[in-house]
């Protein structure tokens, strides 16, 4: 099997002992290739996330927000 196809037409032949170990194969190797791209979250820009709205004024506040439900 050396295209795409050939192993789409295979899949539904395999038994399910067969397709777990197809899945676990596949998993590793894309894990495996996420690793060799040295993909990671630190690699992304740092994120705008706007202004402020209003201070997170102080403890007392938050919790008098969670016992009102205004959260």
């Amino acid at each position: 099997m050396s295209t795409l196809a050939e192993i789409e037409d295979a899949v539904p032949q395999l038994s399910a002992e067969e397709l777990v170990k197809l899945e676990r194969f596949v998993r590793m190797a894309r894990r495996g290739k996420d690793r060799e791209a040295g993909a990671s979250v630190f690699d992304l820009p740092p994120l705008d996330l706007g202004g402020m709205l209003r201070p997170l004024g102080d403890r007392e506040e938050w919790y008098d927000e969670m016992l009102e439900g205004r959260v």
